[in-house]
């Protein structure tokens, strides 16, 4: 969507939806699973989520090579019964006129490693950075209906914020979308945790997860002002139709927006921090 106002509590509720019932079909395999994606702010900004809805309207999952179903019907057999079809390689499942995505995401573990790899019987992308997520997590006890109408509570992984920051700026250096912006944003002012240890977290993603260098390189090259890419695709992407109401309104809320995405990505790219 191309802006804040486009995504509703509803596209929440069925992303999670989707999330649970997805879950709970593939419980024995949740070791090789966890949780990426633009849910992930929903249940790391705890208090922000009060006011603050996801920018998401499906549910990515990053998946370990390792993953395999065994004797059990395979991944794909099993989403199949859920409801979920394989369509241009993503699952989907029709809801009168909605649509529910799920993808799936594994670890590029290489510059050379090819961009998709086979894990169990489904074909997935691969990216730097979803091996750090599977490794660096928390589990949250996610309660609210599945597909069926059940009310039902899974325990779920989900990526913490220094492996998540880095799988967000790097998604925003391959597509340059607004939601991707305002997700890394968010993470790092409203992280439950505090801003300061959301930095720190990313820091220590440096050595070790190869999504980092490329996230500094974003931050860096995207964010250096407030008339840069990222800090005005941002103030877009948050004032939407606001910034119509009135030239002068609009401007002055663009630059407090544009503001805010530079603070966070000044924030960091201060290399000091979280280190002795």
């Amino acid at each position: 969507m191309e802006h804040y106002e486009d995504y509703s509590a509803g596209d929440t509720a069925r992303s999670e939806s989707v999330l649970l019932t997805v879950w709970a079909a593939l419980h024995d395999l949740t070791e090789d699973l966890v949780l990426v994606g633009g849910l992930v702010p929903r249940y790391i900004c705890r208090a922000a989520a009060e006011t603050l809805h996801p920018v998401t309207m499906d549910v990515d999952l990053g998946v370990s090579l390792a993953l395999s179903s065994g004797m059990y019907d395979t991944t794909k057999t099993r989403l199949q019964k859920a409801g979920f079809d394989w369509k241009d390689k993503r699952f989907v499942k029709t809801i009168g006129k909605t649509h529910l995505f799920l993808d799936f995401l594994t670890d590029k573990p290489s510059d050379t490693a090819p961009d998709s790899a086979m894990v169990d019987d489904i074909p997935v992308g691969a990216v730097f950075g979803v091996s750090r997520a599977l490794n660096v997590y928390r589990e949250i006890d996610v309660s609210g209906k599945d597909l069926y109408g059940a009310n039902v509570t899974e325990r779920v992984k989900v990526c913490e914020v220094g492996p998540f920051i880095c799988l967000k700026l790097q998604a925003y250096h391959n597509r340059a979308q607004n939601k991707d912006v305002f997700d890394f944003v968010h993470a790092v002012r409203d992280y439950d945790g505090g801003a300061e240890a959301a930095v720190a977290a990313f820091h220590a993603e440096s050595g070790r997860n190869l999504a980092f260098e490329r996230a500094m390189h974003t931050l860096t090259n995207r964010f250096a002002e407030e008339t840069s890419k990222g800090p005005l695709q941002y103030a877009d992407f948050c004032a939407g139709s606001l910034m119509a109401d009135s030239a002068a309104d609009g401007e002055f809320l663009r630059q407090q927006y544009a503001n805010e995405a530079v603070d966070a990505a000044q924030a960091l790219l201060r290399r000091d921090v979280g280190r002795s």
